[in-house]
């Protein structure tokens, strides 16, 4: 366990303690930190391998400071690790901020998980997204601004990607926006213009505001029959890695750390961008990130520890980050309605990003 000066332990905050966490707990103690994991279930499964054990809602932030503050003289206090996203963050920015630990601001993580207020300010902040109106019922669109097709997606959800919709016309609204409110916690619905191009993730880290670029991955998205958006899978590395294209992403990235005043903090960035095209934000997720991609892709596609390398960033024991190369290698899903964890999966590796594209177009047809 790696010590400081004062001889205390180094330790890291886990929001949440579920099977998606062990792997993030499990790296976090092979790199020597000891590790206070939080987690409403008594039985959280990350709870045997951590330090300490914090019974307590990953979205009260109080109680898990007060806690911290109890345990302060046993730990020096570090840096938050966080695979959830949503409330979590800001319980993380809160957490930060009792602690004066470099990190993202409240008010700013608040903006960020709400997708009608992230829309709202990147209009004001002039940061390419798309045109959107946030209402709480039908009757507030206004329909001399809307246009076909368009997206409809709950502003705050727990689970990414659900409750999203392409709607081709005034017909299918209704039943995208009750599936927009079903998906969301606060009743507010995006009814956003519809950008076309491809799907596209950055995974990056920000260290003392400058953003740290790891991997440009493709979002492997389909829209199914009914108009809703079913996330199928994750591609590495992106068709635009390399490209004119990627640089983009990654300075509309650096936009984004710069208005929001990001600190330490890892960095999921949606977008979609057009061949020879500008990038459009989607969305933001101020978390490590899921879907498998550390369990089953990474693997598959290099020898670099990419999760250690975001897990030592967010200690703050990263000043910078090496060039990690990628192999081809593309993560599919199988089975539409279950949740990410419980659907089956294949990994397909290639030799060139064109043969992993056709091997991937076979499994779509």
């Amino acid at each position: 366990m790696i010590m400081n000066p004062t001889s205390l332990p180094l330790g890291v905050v886990c929001l949440a303690g579920g099977k998606s966490q062990l792997i993030v707990v499990q790296k976090a103690k092979e790199l020597g930190y000891a590790v206070l994991a939080v987690d409403r279930n008594p039985n959280a499964p990350c709870f045997a391998l951590s330090d300490e054990q914090l019974v307590m809602s990953t979205y009260e932030a109080k109680p898990i400071i007060d806690k911290l503050h109890f345990l302060k003289d046993k730990y020096k206090l570090i840096g938050i690790i966080n695979r959830s996203s949503g409330v979590p963050v800001v319980t993380a920015a809160k957490i930060c901020q009792a602690f004066m630990l470099p990190g993202t601001s409240p008010d700013s993580a608040a903006i960020v998980t709400d997708k009608s207020r992230l829309m709202k300010a990147c209009k004001e902040y002039g940061i390419a997204a798309p045109v959107c109106q946030s209402v709480s019922s039908l009757a507030e669109i206004d329909k001399s601004s809307l246009y076909f097709p368009c997206v409809v997606k709950p502003a705050l959800s727990l689970v990414g990607k659900s409750g999203v919709c392409v709607v081709s016309d005034s017909d299918e609204l209704p039943a995208a926006f009750g599936a927009a409110c079903l998906a969301g916690m606060n009743g507010i619905v995006n009814i956003e213009e519809y950008v076309p191009g491809h799907d596209l993730s950055l995974l990056a880290v920000v260290i003392e505001n400058r953003l740290h670029s790891i991997i440009l991955r493709d979002e492997l998205n389909v829209v199914t029959e009914t108009g809703c958006i079913r996330f199928n899978g994750i591609a590495v590395p992106s068709v635009f890695s390399g490209q004119a294209e990627e640089i983009r992403v990654i300075e509309l990235a650096q936009q984004v750390v710069e208005r929001f005043g990001l600190d330490r903090t890892a960095i999921n960035m949606s977008c979609r961008c057009e061949t020879r095209g500008t990038p459009k934000l989607i969305e933001i997720h101020l978390d490590i990130g899921g879907d498998l991609f550390y369990e089953a892709l990474v693997p598959k596609s290099t020898h670099e520890d990419v999760l250690g390398i975001v897990i030592k960033a967010l200690a703050g024991d990263l000043t910078d980050v090496v060039e990690v190369n990628f192999t081809p290698a593309a993560l599919l899903f199988e089975g539409e309605n279950a949740p990410i964890p419980k659907r089956s999966y294949i990994v397909l590796t290639a030799s060139d990003r064109g043969t992993l594209e056709t091997e991937i177009s076979k499994r779509y047809t």
